[in-house]
């Protein structure tokens, strides 16, 4: 009866300091915490807008830099290199140091270790019903999806990847599926290998500068205006230090272990200041991915751009060469991680010349639920035209 009360003490007296331990991580800064804030406040913004904003980040805030959230996936990464069993869970590592997303099913997809055929088909039909609608407005429609860093940066992946091999991808069934709807579509995974590396940021999601200018160029091409390509000799500048940590590095909260450059583009920019624009109603949820246009001159081509953080900052300000006259942008989801819910009633009111869709490869899948407002969704169970009664 002693052993078990000195052994009940003994429990106990763990118990509390677990529960204890809990408590104080609460209350004590984490040592790996980032200490800033998600959304800096813009010096334009109005009274209502602030406290919206500050509500938004102060529990954001605490998540960041209290209860040891930071530091224990970085623990967690470490045991596991150690014991010499790495994960893809969130973020993963490749041959060189490169960081590679590993939520959303990307590595998965890239591979074409997942294949999500229908709802692959969900999004070839939606691209392919736009275009027969825009077509009394004359509009070409060109699709071109960011690629996933795994499916370029094949050199710098994992040796675990290597064993990952299949023979279709849904960005393989996506470009088959799309030419057979007799859409125009640019395979920017091929474009990307065929340059030289580095083409996506060592500690981001997302394409350098120079990748993003190479991938615009393909889709010029694509919509019949090689003329307005931009020539990457005369813009290219050398890689310059980031002034800040990318993506990957800002969700772990972990050191650089490489060093992050980007290349400078020596642009001559010809586009007005970003605006609103009446036709486009539709924004996402982020601040930073309001919809918008540029203004190039009083006559030419109308562009709109259905995309996403790889095309909103540079591609509406490359048309320096083209012959158009506006250039808007508008996210392709009402969410940062949504897809194939933007609002096809704003398409139509701008009335473009030419549309790019350049959803990222991870986003571009149409879930059974999502669709876009104002566009004719298909009956699934209609008896196709021409077919034997």
């Amino acid at each position: 009866m002693n052993l078990l009360s000195r052994h009940r003490r003994y429990l106990g007296a763990l118990v509390a300091g677990l529960f204890g331990l809990l408590l104080l991580s609460n209350v004590i800064p984490d040592p790996l915490g980032g200490w800033k804030v998600r959304t800096p406040m813009e010096a334009d913004w109005g009274l209502l807008k602030r406290v919206q904003v500050m509500l938004r980040n102060a529990p954001a805030f605490v998540n960041d830099n209290f209860g040891f959230r930071a530091s224990l996936p970085v623990l967690r990464r470490t045991l596991r290199e150690a014991l010499a069993s790495p994960d893809s869970y969130p973020i993963y590592a490749g041959r060189d140091g490169q960081l590679f997303w590993g939520l959303e099913r990307t590595p998965e997809q890239s591979s074409g270790a997942v294949v999500r055929s229908v709802e692959v088909a969900r999004f070839v039909t939606m691209i392919g019903v736009m275009q027969r609608q825009l077509q009394p407005l004359g509009t070409k429609v060109v699709v071109a999806l960011p690629p996933n860093a795994q499916s370029v940066e094949l050199e710098a992946l994992p040796a675990w990847n290597d064993l990952l091999r299949y023979p279709t991808t849904e960005y393989d069934a996506a470009l088959a599926g799309l030419r057979a709807e007799g859409v125009s579509a640019v395979d920017l995974r091929q474009v990307l290998r065929d340059s030289p590396r580095p083409r996506y940021l060592l500690t981001d999601t997302h394409w350098n500068e120079r990748s993003s200018l190479l991938a615009f160029n393909a889709v010029m091409v694509a919509a019949g205006h090689a003329d307005w390509q931009v020539n990457p000799a005369g813009v290219v500048g050398l890689p310059v230090p980031m002034g800040r940590r990318g993506d990957l590095l800002r969700a772990m909260r972990m050191p650089p272990e490489v060093k992050e450059e980007n290349f400078k583009l020596r642009l001559k920019d010809r586009a007005g200041d970003a605006r609103p624009d009446p036709a486009l109603t539709h924004h996402n949820t982020h601040p930073a991915f309001r919809s918008v246009a540029r203004d190039y001159a009083a006559t030419g081509a109308r562009v709109l751009i259905l995309g996403d953080s790889f095309s909103a900052g540079l591609w509406p300000r490359l048309f320096v060469n083209g012959d158009v006259s506006v250039v808007g942008w508008m996210h392709a989801s009402h969410t940062v991680t949504g897809t194939c819910d933007f609002n096809f009633d704003d398409v139509v009111r701008f009335k473009p010349d030419l549309l790019i869709y350049a959803r990222t490869e991870r986003f571009f899948v149409c879930p059974p639920h999502a669709w876009p407002v104002g566009l004719p969704e298909p009956d699934p169970n209609a008896i196709p035209a021409g077919a034997a009664p």
